[in-house]
């Protein structure tokens, strides 16, 4: 914790600081509650006295109707009110139960009846929002009840995302219970630590806009990470929240940054009385059920993780010392202060284990005897270089093909050579098993363990102050630290490539509001959010001085020494936002008007040195033991040669000011109108170590890196109008509705968004000369082979001189200086990322149209048309590709604005709201969804099969999905609901909740393993078919994706394939995700019992023991198809030569899943609360 202080607590400390003089508070947020007040002859009733009252603080508010009978009060946190109506003439009239809902404008007309005020007419009923009368927004309240009983992977709520109108999400687990991307998509994904997850990149799209349009706040501030879009650096415990909002389109100008799925999470607050829970989770494989299917060939698996997660709250009046002489001895108390805390702790253990070939320890004894001094030597001779063996497999050289040339079965393992030449001298591959054979065990086959473990620690607090009814101050925090370690399988669970992983993120916020008047409000925010982890510091067992070794050409996976080696492994890193933004609302007449801004300070302070530590490959164990590698993968500075520096201090700002009108045109009809501007700051570097590229006059071929500011010229011209409306006519004369037209609304609106640009395929600009070069040195051979020794003296293959990822020796042969001319390194071609002078900032255009009606048994039932139309979309692309190439420069990515997208949708729902034990809401989706690119990236699954011509590009999306349809319900069995008797304690408090997720199979593309010519030069790999001839009406069932029988025999027979006489493939003809893969249908019940233990804590204490399915019918899903693997690849091109025809391989495993996703898995848990 002591880390948290330097950054965190001075932060929120000196931003209290500010607003001491302006202390008093209580909750603060950014519910409506509006309507007109009218007579029982319709007319409507200017000055009456409106008053709403928070029935857990005791907070009031009061507001008198306009000329025109209209009343407004904002600032509401979700919950039950009371409402009470005065005016001269008039009974009272008092509404008891009025639910408010988190983050939306509501409606609720009053009707006064003519009497004295004396007289009182009260409704116990609960008015809640069933009809969206006062804006267009497509959106859905998750209520506390909600997201307390629905079953949710790891107690997440942001799993809930997915049961709103308009957006689309699985929920899919993997075979081993880790979250599944959606197709094609790159980043820190889903959950897999519960609420602990370090970048929480919730799966879902929303109206057709891309994953990265995503974004989260926490009590109306931004938790949104730097590099990822759609990722929160924050996941509050269930415990912690009151309320979730989504909206997949909205009309008003209030929201911003991000045109996809906007989820707004409410925070609990204290109350007048103590309130508070406890809680204990259990999971164990013992309990799930194995998957149907474990891919071709495979064993099924299930879920093997043991979890604990345990935690609990409290909160209620928060009584302050009072100092000085006389008068109370402490202040605050109900109706002034409150307080909440909130912890939830994880304990995840995992133990899975691996079988591969990995040298024995003759062969490590050996190398050790006869290369002393050499660098493997040393590496051999280091702590933890033994895998975790826990068997060893009977030798056999069948992984040979049992030829008696390369292999022989020995005691021990087996023999594949010896040792031959000297230290420094390179083993032809003409020599596979250097000196030859001499009886000595060199690799043995074992089965290995793979443990690893995760612990979370959240804390959550919450301070609201209210010294008078007008001034009102929150103070809200979360702290999230973890511990997590998984032993490197790559590594066969080598104990020195521990890496352990112990990130901490917090999040805190300062919110002040004042009622200035009866009609006029404003709300001041500050928030500091950041996400800090140093592996190295961490890693205090691992010695980065050992680079990473691989030993290749031998027919099974790599042989792998030293801890993994990334730029980010091991990960420094450090992200930090600073937001700070104010909302002034205030009513005139019929109008209710919000204007605001926001500006916000993101940095990401990141040090990727992990390159600067080698990884070397070899050419077999002999060369191993002779230090001579084929390959070296460094970064290093091109002016000097010694190891890159990689700390960066990288800012994109955030600008917008806004406008919002809401306006009461008539009691059945609302306008929403509003303006918001919008300002991306370019990327940035506080020391100005920052380069692009720049093209010649010729185009890339006479490009050149230079120094700049800022990466790209700024986009000012981001302007976003909004406009939505409600309805609703008055249709009695067709047997709906009635005189005051309440029980349909007409809804829609037309908005623009705008979308910033994720950083990740920016941020490696870092990378470029003339501060860094991405040296990929090949080839080290013997002089008889293809290479030559050391790739000409370029490789150094040596071990650092200390600890450090930084210690490693300067090579000369790296530091040439940079060229004048290129701006690139004079030692050889480099890696370059950049984006154009013109970067536009994406943006979409959503629109909606939907009729709601209400109908009997507290139904709403609601079908509407929504779509979107994305512009300035990004796609990363090697401009080698495009246009003849500069030879200084290898591979050019620049981030390029061209891609665009559609989306259209029928969406249809039902909502039953809670009444008589039952709750629920029913979801269905019919849409197609278009564009040329649906993720930006980086990463191999994001690439396109033909760059240089977009428009082949332009197909379904990848997460496209015709049908989609989900219902979620909370049902309480009707047996023994009242009474006190044993009957009830022991039959009765039964309740069953669920959620039901299905839909049609994702598009995929078939590719051909092979590489066509491109514009540029060098090759592109893989490419699309040129034909399809086989069938037409696929079966989509899981049964045809398991056995292959859509395509008996595997791909190739299927497709055709041409080739060109420059030795490539031709250009591609069958279009972009032009096929369809698995459906998938899940069903994940709870199954609670609930015990009204009453007593000294009150009677809302209350015992639930409960017992969590997911997948509860152990349903058979598989994986979907991705882009490139083996399901997706029809066969293999091999080239034979220029003018010569090539060979098409047949791939007997195309059209077949890789694997199946997750079995049931059960969960157990108690939950105690008063």
């Amino acid at each position: 914790m002591s880390r948290i202080f330097p950054f965190f607590a001075r932060t929120l400390v000196c931003g209290l600081f500010l607003l001491l003089p302006l202390i008093s508070a209580n909750a603060q947020f950014r519910a409506t509650l509006q309507g007109t007040v009218a007579d029982s002859t319709g007319a409507l009733v200017p000055d009456a006295t409106v008053t709403l009252t928070n029935k857990e603080t005791g907070a009031k508010q009061t507001t008198q109707t306009s000329g025109d009978g209209f009343y407004r009060i904002t600032g509401l946190p979700p919950g039950n009110y009371s409402l009470t109506v005065e005016k001269t003439g008039f009974k009272k009239q008092s509404l008891e139960n009025v639910v408010i809902s988190a983050e939306d404008t509501q409606g609720l007309d009053v009707a006064l009846t003519a009497g004295e005020v004396a007289e009182t007419v009260t409704v116990t009923a609960e008015t809640g929002q069933g009809l969206e009368t006062e804006n267009g927004n497509v959106t859905r309240a998750m209520t506390t009840r909600e997201i307390r009983e629905l079953p949710q992977v790891g107690r997440d709520p942001y799993e809930l995302v997915r049961l709103t109108p308009g957006v689309f999400g699985t929920g899919a687990r993997a075979g081993n219970g880790q979250s599944v991307n959606l197709p094609n998509t790159t980043g820190p994904g889903g959950s897999n630590n519960s609420i602990f997850q370090t970048e929480n990149q919730v799966q879902v799209v929303a109206n057709g806009q891309r994953l990265s349009a995503n974004s989260s706040t926490i009590d109306g501030v931004s938790v949104n990470s730097f590099n990822w879009g759609g990722a929160a650096l924050v996941t509050p415990n269930q415990e912690s929240v009151k309320e979730v909002r989504v909206l997949s389109a909205t009309y008003s100008a209030e929201d911003g940054r991000n045109s996809g799925a906007q989820t707004k999470i409410v925070s609990i607050g204290g109350a007048n009385e103590f309130h508070g829970s406890a809680f204990i989770k259990y999971n164990s494989p013992k309990l799930n059920a194995f998957n149907k299917f474990g891919g071709p060939g495979a064993p099924p698996v299930r879920v093997n993780d043991y979890i604990r997660q345990f935690g609990g709250s409290i909160g209620g009046p928060l009584y302050l010392p009072h100092f000085g002489e006389g008068g109370p001895t402490t202040i605050g108390g109900p109706n002034k202060s409150w307080f909440f805390f909130s912890y939830e702790g994880l304990r995840n253990s995992n133990t899975g284990t691996g079988r591969a070939f990995v040298e024995t320890p003759q062969f490590q004894q050996l190398v050790q005897q006869l290369r002393p001094g050499g660098v493997t030597a040393q590496i051999f001779s280091a702590s933890g270089i033994n895998p975790r063996i826990i068997n060893v497999f009977t030798p056999s050289c069948e992984v040979f093909g049992n030829d008696l040339n390369r292999c022989r079965v020995v005691s021990g393992g087996l023999d594949i050579g010896s040792l031959t030449g000297a230290l420094g001298q390179y083993v032809s591959f003409g020599n596979p098993t250097g000196g030859g054979f001499d009886g000595i065990p060199d690799i043995q086959e074992v089965q290995f363990s793979l443990p690893g473990f995760t612990r979370g620690n959240q804390y959550n607090v919450r301070l609201d102050f209210m010294r008078t009814t007008k001034d009102h101050l929150t103070l809200s925090t979360y702290v999230t630290k973890q511990d997590n370690f998984n032993a490197d399988s790559g590594g066969k669970s080598r104990p020195m490539a521990d890496l352990p992983f112990k990130p901490l993120n917090t999040t805190g916020t300062i919110i002040y509001r004042r009622i200035i008047s009866a009609t006029a409000l404003n709300e001041l925010r500050f928030n500091a959010t950041r996400f800090s982890v140093d592996q190295q510091a961490d890693s205090t067992s691992v010695n980065f001085g050992i680079p990473r070794v691989e030993v290749e050409g031998l027919p099974f996976d790599r042989i792998r020494f030293g801890a993994d080696r990334s730029e980010n492994t091991p990960g420094i890193l450090a992200q930090n936002i600073f937001e700070l933004s104010d909302t002034f609302t205030k009513v005139f007449g019929n109008h209710g008007f919000k204007f605001g801004g926001a500006y916000r300070l993101e940095q990401d302070n990141s040090d990727s040195s992990g390159g600067s530590r080698p990884l070397y490959s070899f050419s077999g164990l002999f060369n191993l033991a002779n230090d001579t590698p084929i390959f070296e993968a460094i970064n290093a500075d091109p002016r000097n040669g010694l190891p890159a520096d990689a700390q960066r201090y990288f800012s994109t700002n955030y600008l917008a000011f806004f406008v919002q009108d809401d306006w009461k045109v008539r009691p059945n009809f609302t306008l929403n109108l509003g303006m918001r501007y919008e300002y991306y700051f370019p990327l940035k570097e506080k020391d100005g170590r920052l380069s692009n590229l720049f093209f010649g006059p010729n185009g890339l071929v006479d490009s050149r890196v230079t120094v700049v500011d800022e990466l790209y010229q700024p986009d000012k011209n981001n302007f976003a109008p909004r406009f939505g409306f409600a309805y609703s006519p008055k249709l009695h004369f067709l047997g709906l509705g009635n005189e005051t037209g309440d029980t349909t609304v007409i809804r829609g609106g037309f908005g623009v968004s705008y979308n910033r640009i994720p950083v990740a395929p920016l941020a490696n600009v870092r990378g470029n000369t003339p501060f860094f070069g991405r040296f990929n040195i090949c080839c080290g051979t013997a002089s008889t082979d293809f290479g030559s020794p050391f790739a000409g003296g370029q490789i150094l293959y040596a071990l650092g001189s200390s600890n450090s990822i930084t210690s490693f020796p300067q090579n000369p042969a790296l530091g040439g200086g940079i060229n004048p001319i290129t701006g690139g390194a004079n030692s050889g071609a480099v890696e370059i990322w950049g984006a154009p002078q013109e970067l536009p900032i994406p943006f979409a255009y959503t629109y909606s149209l939907e009729i709601q009606q209400e109908l009997p048994a507290k139904l709403t039932g609601t079908i509407g048309y929504q779509g979107s139309s994305g512009h300035n979309l990004v796609r990363l692309v090697n401009q080698n590709f495009l246009f003849p190439n500069n030879p200084a420069f290898f591979q050019v990515f620049f981030t390029t604005p061209d891609v665009s997208s559609n989306y259209n949708a029928l969406n249809a729902n039902l909502v039953r709201r809670f009444s008589n034990g039952l709750q629920l809401q029913a979801n269905y989706r019919w849409s197609k969804s278009i564009d040329e690119l649906s993720y930006e990236g980086p990463g191999f699954v994001t690439n396109q099969t033909f760059p240089q011509d977009l428009r082949t590009e332009r197909g379904p999306s990848d997460f496209d999905v015709t049908h989609y349809f989900n219902l979620s319900w909370l049902y309480e069995l009707p047996f023994f609901r009242t009474g006190n008797n044993w009957a009830r304690a022991v039959l009765g408090g039964f309740q069953v909740s669920g959620v039901l997720t299905a839909n049609t199979g994702f598009p995929f593309t078939p590719v051909v393993g092979g590489c066509t010519s491109t514009p540029g030069g060098p090759s592109l790999c893989p490419v699309r078919p040129q034909g399809y001839f086989g069938p037409t009406d696929l079966d989509t069932s899981d049964d045809a994706f398991i056995t292959g029988s859509n395509f008996p025999g595997g791909g190739a027979p299927f497709f055709t394939v041409f080739d060109l006489p420059n030795n490539s493939v031709a250009p591609p003809g069958i279009g972009r995700n032009s096929f369809r893969g698995p459906s998938y249908f899940s069903v994940d019940m709870s199954l609670m019992k609930h015990t009204r233990l009453g007593g000294l804590l009150g009677e809302s204490t209350d015992l639930e023991l409960r017992a969590n399915f997911f997948n509860i019918f152990n349903q058979l899903n598989l994986k979907s198809f991705e882009f490139g693997s083996d399901a997706t690849t029809i066969g293999f091109f091999d080239p034979r030569g220029v003018n010569q025809p090539g060979v098409l391989t047949n791939n007997p495993r195309f059209g077949i899943a890789t694997a199946g996703l997750a079995g049931r898995v059960v969960e157990l848990q108690a939950r105690f609360r008063f």
